[in-house]
């Protein structure tokens, strides 16, 4: 496997921890096939990739988006905030920030 692989699956463990602590069962997708995480909570969906940039490509957000689509989930981009510990979620349809614990 390549380093990104295991950098990337490395930083899926602390995002399913933060959903976790807002009450959300967030399940990770073995070999991030076909996303990274799936959340639900309260009968909502979330369905995450996780990066630790926003380099993402447009058929991958695409795909998340079908995805999506099919059982009114949101599809959303977990971050590691660059130089911090710290991560932000992006809510793919809006484009902006997501607060996890208002979803």
């Amino acid at each position: 496997m390549p380093a990104s692989y295991h950098s990337g699956r490395r930083f899926e463990w602390p995002v399913r921890s933060v959903l976790e602590s807002y009450s959300w069962v967030a399940i990770r997708a073995r070999s991030s096939k076909p996303l990274d995480l799936i959340a639900l909570k309260d009968g909502k969906i979330l369905l995450t990739e996780c990066k630790h940039n926003t380099r993402i490509s447009s058929e991958r957000i695409d795909y998340l988006k079908r995805l999506a689509g099919k059982d009114d989930a949101k599809p959303t981009l977990a971050v590691k905030k660059k130089y911090e510990k710290s991560m932000i979620f992006i809510e793919m349809d809006a484009g902006g920030e997501v607060d996890i614990e208002e979803v």
